[in-house]
C-alpha cells in the first residue's frame, strides 16, 4: 500500500455563527472518493474514513477506507479497499466494522484485513453502526425500518418498530440506543434493555451523523442541506455550521472531544476540520 501524506491548509478562518466560536482549521487535499463517514480511533490517534467510490448501492468492489491524522494528513488513502459501499463504521478495541449495503465487514486494525463478513441477505441498506462499551454492534437498516444487533458473533434483527423511518444515524450511551430517522426529521431514545423509546428532538432535514458533545449533548448533521446542529441535554437545536450556500454535504461526522475537532466528510473529495468551542 502507498503512503500518501498530503494537505492543503487553509489556516485559521473563523466561521461566525450564532454566538458559537467556529474555526475552520484544515481541509484534505482533493482525493478523497465520496467520503461519507469519520471514526476515530484513540488507541492509535487516527481517523478512518470510508469511501463510496461509486454509484451508491452499487457492489462494485469500489469502495475503501482511508487514514488520516488529527491534523488532516493522510496517511494511507487506500488502507482497505475491496468493499461496496462502505458508510457508517464502529469501532471496539483493534476491531473496526464497516456498513456496506447488506453486509458488516470486520477489519482488524492492526493488520488492516478483513477477518469477518457479516452478511444479511434480506438486508438493504445497512447505514450507520455504533459501539456499546462491552463490544456489541447496532446497524441501522435506513431502506427496511430496521436495527441489527452484533453480539457474541451474531447478527440478528434488535429493533423493529414504527418508530423507525429510515433511520440512519446511531449513538449509543450508557442506556440507550439513539437513531436519526431521515424521513420524520427527528430523533428517538431506545432504550437497550427494556426497548421502550422516547422522542429526544425533532425538525432537522436529512438527518445523518450524530456524535456526542463530550457533556450531556449532541451534534448532529443534516447531510445534503449542509448543516450541522448542536442538541442540547433539553433536546433543544441550535445551529452552529451552515455549509449549504457553498453547496458543502455534511455527511456522517465525528467529533474528538479532547481537541474540540469536529471531522466533517463531504462526499465528495475532501474532508474537513473545524474546531468547535462551545
Amino acid at each position: 500500500m502507498k503512503k500518501i501524506c498530503v494537505l492543503l491548509f487553509v489556516g485559521l478562518i473563523p466561521f461566525v455563527s450564532f454566538s458559537q466560536k467556529i474555526t475552520k482549521v484544515w481541509e484534505s487535499d482533493s482525493i478523497f472518493l465520496k467520503p461519507e463517514s469519520a471514526l476515530y480511533d484513540s488507541s492509535k490517534k487516527i481517523i478512518y474514513i470510508s469511501n463510496i467510490n461509486g454509484e451508491y448501492l452499487a457492489k462494485d468492489g469500489n469502495g475503501f477506507i482511508s487514514k488520516i491524522k488529527i491534523n488532516g494528513e493522510i496517511e494511507i488513502l487506500k488502507w482497505v479497499d475491496g468493499l461496496d459501499n462502505p458508510q457508517g463504521m464502529g469501532l471496539y478495541k483493534n476491531k473496526l466494522y464497516v456498513a456496506d449495503i447488506n453486509r458488516v465487514v470486520q477489519i482488524n486494525t492492526n493488520t488492516a484485513r478483513i477477518e469477518k463478513i457479516y452478511k444479511v441477505d434480506s438486508a438493504k441498506f445497512f447505514n450507520d453502526i455504533t459501539s456499546d462499551t462491552n463490544g456489541d454492534m447496532y446497524i441501522s437498516d435506513c431502506f427496511d425500518n430496521k436495527i441489527y444487533k452484533i453480539s457474541d458473533g451474531k447478527i440478528k434483527v434488535w429493533f423493529e418498530s414504527e418508530v423507525l423511518s429510515k433511520p440512519n444515524g446511531l449513538l449509543c450511551n450508557k442506556e440507550d440506543v439513539l437513531v436519526l430517522n431521515m424521513k420524520t426529521q427527528n430523533a428517538f431514545a431506545i432504550n437497550k434493555l427494556t426497548k421502550k423509546s422516547h422522542q429526544i428532538f425533532n425538525g432537522i432535514d436529512n438527518l445523518d451523523g450524530i456524535v456526542s458533545d463530550g457533556e450531556n449533548g449532541y451534534i448532529v448533521s443534516g447531510a445534503w442541506q449542509g448543516q450541522l446542529f448542536h442538541i442540547d441535554s433539553d433536546g433543544n437545536k441550535k445551529l452552529i455550521i451552515d455549509l449549504g450556500k457553498e453547496k458543502i454535504i455534511t455527511a456522517d461526522i465525528e467529533y474528538i472531544i479532547k481537541q474540540n475537532l469536529l471531522i466533517i466528510p463531504t462526499l465528495n473529495k475532501t474532508v474537513i476540520g473545524y474546531q468547535w468551542i462551545k
